[in-house]
């Protein structure tokens, strides 16, 4: 797991990486073409590692730690609304939330919500393309 931190560190920070791990995420790619695509890159990430990944990274929801705070720098952004590409999504997809959930759009919101009883949450675009309850891998409830 390891090397999987690692991996997504460097994705962070790496324009070109991320715009790969992208294409891969939009054309639903398979677990082994992410491995393939980490190997190039010098890391041995396995596909267990990306189940894990993206199971121990549910949508963050609430306000932000002390520490994130200080952590802040104005000026980023994660627009990733795109109209020709958003305007046909009833819910979310991957270009809402990026790889492994990690790099929402800034019109993304993924709420807890107390509507049903379970661990749901509500989700929403801010540019009015979805608005729906759903379980915490955006599947409709």
């Amino acid at each position: 797991m390891e090397q999987m931190q690692a991996f997504i560190e460097k994705a962070r920070n790496d324009s070109e990486l991320m715009a790969k791990l992208d294409a891969l995420g939009a054309s639903g790619a398979e677990a082994s073409e992410v491995v393939a695509l980490a190997a190039e890159y010098g890391f041995a990430v396995t596909e267990e590692d990306i189940r894990q990944a993206s199971v121990a990274c549910p949508c963050r929801t609430g306000e932000l730690t002390e520490a994130e705070l200080d952590a802040v720098a104005g000026g980023a952004t994660q627009n990733r609304y795109n109209p020709d590409v958003c305007g046909k999504y009833t819910k979310v997809e991957y270009e809402c939330v990026g790889f492994l959930a990690r790099c929402w759009c800034d019109h993304h919101r993924g709420n807890l919500t107390t509507e049903r009883v379970g661990q749901y949450y509500r989700y929403t675009c801010a540019m009015g393309r979805y608005d729906y309850i759903g379980d915490m891998t955006g599947d409709p409830v």
